[in-house]
């Protein structure tokens, strides 16, 4: 079976290490074991800050696109939103 050829570069999503320098710039993180989960596909890190939590509620920053989810007062994950800033370029207007 012949191998097709791509017509666009195959970009490499950031690796861990980019992901928390991306992430760095945009929030202010706290000083604790993280977990990372990042989706390419729409370009989202979630930064998981306590594991099992069941948030009870969201906080937006829209100009920020920044999701911070709390489990009652305590602050237990971060979504950041175009993360890489690749999306914004996905679809000029």
């Amino acid at each position: 079976m012949a191998q097709r050829q791509l017509n666009q570069p195959v970009i490499q999503p950031p690796s861990t290490e980019e992901l928390l320098a991306l992430a760095a710039t945009r929030v202010k993180l706290p000083d604790v074991p993280l977990e990372l989960d990042y989706q390419d596909d729409v370009d989202t890190l979630y930064v998981r800050l306590k594991k099992h939590a069941r948030p009870t509620h969201s906080k937006t920053e829209l100009d920020d696109s920044v999701i911070y989810d709390y489990e009652n007062d305590t602050l237990v994950g971060i979504e950041i939103l175009d993360i890489s800033g690749q999306l914004k370029y996905a679809n000029p207007s």
